[in-house]
């Protein structure tokens, strides 16, 4: 009897002491230091907001790079957020900008807070006391009870019968066509790389769509009066549907007719060009010739250089020099015709009328007299 008491006694005296070491203030067992986790010699405090503690209870270890670096002192709350006091050891070293997580030991096992600086950044400064780690950089990895519950859901049904019905189907596809999938990956593989090589190309087609985008929002009113504007347009072509069908179905047919003649003429076309070639060629050859010509041959008698100063209007301009004096008669006119012509020639002995002598019979031509000194003939001899 009195070994037990002595060791109440003991006990007793044993949680007196842990209770002194750890301040005045007692909140309950999990404030009491555990062998592990205890924090000795000096340190500091640090306020941490979580949205959700889950299990998570005082007196839980803290770590750092997966090391023990303190312990949680207290939980508290206000405005439905989580708040939790830290106390850290002075010699840890961590990051001003770490992350608070809670994380868990195993499936089943026990909670903890872990301090991480976040990937793709480098530490920056030392956690100070009394700083505060916000909401927005704290996060939690799925609880027990969440892992659980989506096995549950998975194994009742729920997504195994349709994981099994997909992966069926896979099979039934893909069984035999084993090539036809190496070779879809290998064009897989480069059409991504083309693509990842015209990335420029690509970005720069979409900036311009964009400026065109931004363009055509600036011109919507006059989008939106064109719109109006063809509206009535395409009313007719509505209403003329019928008609345009059969002019197209009619321009198909001319155009098979079309075909046909050319086919069956095939051949004729084809000398025909043949024997055009000689003309062409030539006509090629004289082809600077040509413009010069057609400038005489289509303004006669008037080249087309002077047309404008002989033709003004609705006259022409003539200009005509008309020597009639003896001299030029006798030496140039007279002179230009031969002897045997003037011989012939039988002037006029008497008055006629110039606009009906044409019409009228011809009369008999008296015999020249002969010219004195001249033998004439006298019984058939001379």
């Amino acid at each position: 009897m009195t070994s037990i008491k002595q060791l109440t006694a003991y006990s007793a005296l044993v949680l007196g002491v842990a209770v002194t070491s750890t301040g005045c203030r007692f909140d309950g067992i999990n404030s009491i230091p555990l062998p592990g986790n205890a924090v000795g010699g000096d340190t500091y405090q640090v306020t941490v907001e979580l949205a959700d503690v889950q299990n998570l209870v005082g007196n839980s270890p803290v770590k750092a790079n997966n090391v023990i670096v303190g312990n949680i002192a207290r939980i508290g709350g206000q405005d439905w957020i989580a708040h939790l006091t830290l106390e850290l050891q002075d010699n840890a070293e961590i990051a001003a900008n770490v992350t608070a997580k809670l994380a868990q030991n195993s499936v089943l096992g026990s909670q903890y807070l872990e301090l991480t600086v976040p990937a793709g950044e480098e530490p920056r400064g030392t956690l100070q006391d009394g700083a505060v780690i916000p909401l927005s950089r704290t996060s939690q990895y799925a609880s027990t009870e969440e892992v659980l519950s989506a096995l549950s859901l998975v194994l009742n049904g729920s997504g195994l019968q349709q994981i099994r019905t997909v992966t069926s189907e896979l099979v039934r596809v893909l069984d035999g066509r084993e090539q036809n999938l190496h070779e879809l990956f290998g064009n897989l593989e480069t059409l991504m790389g083309g693509l990842d090589q015209q990335r420029a190309d690509i970005v720069r087609a979409i900036d311009g769509l964009d400026r065109l985008g931004a363009e055509l929002a600036t011109q919507s009113g006059t989008l939106d009066r064109g719109i109006e504007t063809i509206t009535p347009a395409m009313g007719v072509l509505n209403d003329q549907q019928q008609q345009l069908t059969t002019m197209l179905t009619s321009v198909g047919e001319f155009g098979q007719v079309a075909t046909e003649v050319l086919d069956s003429s095939r051949e004729d076309l084809h000398a025909n060009l043949t024997a055009l070639q000689p003309t062409l060629s030539q006509l090629a050859s004289v082809g600077d010739s040509i413009p010069e010509a057609l400038k005489i041959a289509t303004t006669l008698p008037f080249p087309i250089e002077t047309t404008d100063r002989a033709a003004r209007g609705d006259y022409v301009n003539l200009f005509l020099t008309l020597d009639v004096s003896a001299e030029t008669v006798g030496g140039k006119v007279l002179g230009s015709i031969p002897v045997s012509e003037l011989a012939g020639l039988n002037p006029a002995r008497q008055a006629a009328n110039p606009l009906l002598a044409p019409t009228e019979p011809r009369q008999a031509t008296l015999p020249a007299t002969p010219a004195a000194g001249t033998p004439q003939q006298q019984g058939g001899q001379r």
